[in-house]
């Protein structure tokens, strides 16, 4: 009995299931991109959603990373601040009316220098000189490490000197002083707090909850604190935690731009828009340049369509502080959708600038050298991006720009792990794209067997890609085209003829049949396949260069002249290689329809977007 070959079996079996489902999807032309050397041989790259796909704003999250912490309101943080003081002022007078019932006549010289120490200490502290304070201090726990009062006093004046380092900025150099200073009491509700600001306005959310939580479980009275707090749980995620303590700090009667902020975040994620905004403009109004509100009034305007008012508040909050990267980040997500790419990687780089690990914006930032074709940048940053975002969209669109630039292996692993994540038709044509392209650079580079094992990688994985989508009409194409690579050329007119019967006069596709005339030697089907392109478009060089070709392979020599007269009026340089082809100084192999690559390639030959 005759036996059909395993590829004449694999394309009736694709076939006879085809017919049986609607006719092969279309993809845009926007995410559809050709990769063409117009003497040879073309595949299509479909990008998964869209090559223009929108790009998300932050909405409202955590913005604690932002230039290095929370920037918090000054006149809150002063109140705060001043709130602290004075209970730190409380704390030093509970100590004196306690260190004069606790004075007892000590027996033993070290105790009673210690005590003597202690009380030398007191007096310093007494007065505010709080650096001869804390030596005393040190010196009556090293004739005493038992000392209660001195340990006390010791860390009543490290708060104290840890205020004034810190100053109304929260400088981090103060931490070391509250550290050491609730290591010696455990009930300093003062160190704590001031602890929780620091961690607070340097980004550590965890650490500030931690030493907020503290002062307030010693010290409920705090009511200014309950605003920060708040804001502290807010960017944890929780919410409920926040709204109670802002209803707590309402009970206090406590009106600060902190609480103003918090209210007017919370409602905004209420979607509470209108009351949101006039909290927001509150707080900008008591505070002046509030950065947070100021962002999170951009977040408002944009989400109810001002969009240029958004951007304006963007600015605004950059023009107060530059290193604020979320402000940048939504600068580079408006940028991005209104396709102003320059524009969106101008506000990427500054994020990314400050905040090396927001992998978020390096995906960003390599989307809109992709757009603006600077791909060996974009392939920069999808590496970096790798470190934190792992999804088949990064992967894909990152093993496009590695072939862009001719990494075509690179280019191949990337779109397989697009692939092992999302195993679509899409993402197996694009697969069969990378490997076809990698064997088209193999067989220019004379490795023969390497192109064949690439262009039998890339059949494979077309294979399955029309198998999952029959509708998809761009895995049909490259197939078609792996066809030709291997020599197939029956094979490949056959696909290629049906993907031309759903998408009638496709140029790319075409091409690819013209080719695989050619290669089975039908000289009068190949010419006419290629005077169609021709037809429909008089300036196509992919067609023009074909036909000319064709006719001189044909015999037709006084044709392919003509064909390439016409030529050399729309691309002098296709005309020159042209001139080789009908000279014999370029050979076309009937069997391969591969150019001899003895003779150099003209550089920098454009692309055509059939």
């Amino acid at each position: 009995m005759f036996k059909l070959s395993k590829e004449i079996r694999v394309f009736l079996i694709v076939a006879v299931f085809a017919a049986t489902l609607p006719l092969p999807r279309q993809i845009q032309a926007q995410d559809l991109v050709p990769s063409e050397e117009f003497a040879g041989g073309a595949s299509v790259f479909v990008f998964r959603e869209s090559r223009k796909k929108p790009q998300s704003r932050a909405g409202g999250g955590s913005i604690s990373s932002a230039g290095g912490g929370r920037v918090r309101s000054a006149k809150s943080a002063a109140q705060t601040s001043a709130q602290i003081a004075a209970a730190a002022s409380k704390r030093r007078a509970a100590a004196i009316a306690a260190r004069k019932a606790a004075a007892k006549a000590e027996a033993n010289r070290k105790l009673a220098l210690s005590n003597t120490l202690t009380v030398t200490a007191e007096g310093f502290l007494d007065k505010n000189q709080i650096d001869p304070a804390i030596k005393n201090y040190r010196d009556a726990l090293v004739q005493n490490p038992n000392n209660a009062r001195a340990k006390d006093g010791l860390s009543n004046a490290l708060t104290a000197k840890g205020i004034e380092v810190a100053g109304e900025n929260n400088n981090e150099a103060a931490a070391v002083y509250f550290e050491e200073a609730v290591k010696l009491a455990k009930d300093n509700d003062v160190a704590f707090a001031k602890l929780g600001s620091i961690h607070d306005a340097n980004g550590r959310k965890d650490k500030a909850r931690e030493n907020y939580e503290k002062a307030l479980a010693i010290n409920p009275e705090y009511s200014t604190l309950f605003a920060p707090v708040g804001l502290v749980y807010l960017d944890s995620g929780e919410i409920a935690k926040a709204e109670d303590l802002l209803k707590r700090s309402d009970a206090a009667g406590i009106d600060t731009a902190d609480s103003r902020l918090l209210r007017g975040i919370l409602l905004f994620k209420q979607n509470k828009d209108a009351e949101a905004l006039a909290s927001l403009d509150k707080a900008v109004e008591m505070e002046g340049r509030f950065i947070e509100a100021q962002y999170y009034r951009g977040q408002i305007l944009d989400r109810t369509g001002k969009s240029a008012e958004a951007l304006t508040s963007y600015r605004k909050t950059l023009e107060w502080e530059p290193t604020f990267t979320p402000a940048s980040f939504e600068i580079g997500v408006a940028s991005y959708n209104a396709g102003d790419y320059a524009g969106a990687a101008a506000a990427y780089e500054q994020v990314v600038k400050t905040d090396k690990d927001n992998y978020q914006a390096h995906a960003n930032l390599a989307a809109s050298y992709r757009q603006l074709e600077r791909f060996a940048d974009a392939n920069t940053h999808y590496a970096i991006a790798e470190n934190g975002i792992k999804t088949a969209d990064l992967y894909s669109e990152w093993g496009y720009c590695l072939g862009k630039v001719g990494e075509w292996e690179k280019a191949a692993a990337r779109l397989q792990a697009a692939r092992d994540l999302s195993p679509t038709a899409i993402d197996n044509s694009n697969v069969g794209w990378a490997y076809y392209n990698a064997a088209q650079a193999q067989t220019v580079a004379k490795e023969p067997e390497k192109a064949k094992a690439s262009y039998a990688l890339a059949k494979a994985a077309l294979e399955v890609a029309v198998q999952i989508d029959p509708r998809l009409d761009a895995a049909y194409l490259n197939l078609g085209s792996t066809h030709n690579g291997l020599g197939e050329f029956q094979l490949a007119v056959n696909i290629l003829k049906t993907v031309l019967s759903f998408r009638k006069d496709w140029a790319i596709a075409s091409n690819q049949l013209g080719l695989g005339y050619r290669g089975l030697g039908d000289m009068k089907n190949a010419i006419a396949t290629f005077k169609r392109i021709v037809d429909l478009d008089k300036n196509s060089v992919t067609g023009l260069f074909n036909l000319g070709a064709t006719y001189q392979l044909s015999g037709n020599s006084k044709e392919a002249k003509k064909i390439n007269d016409q030529l050399r009026k729309i691309n002098p340089a296709a005309a020159s290689r042209l001139d080789d082809v009908i000279s014999g100084k370029i050979v076309l192999d009937a069997a391969t329809q591969k150019i001899n690559q003895k003779i150099p390639s003209i550089p920098k030959l454009p692309r055509f977007p059939f």
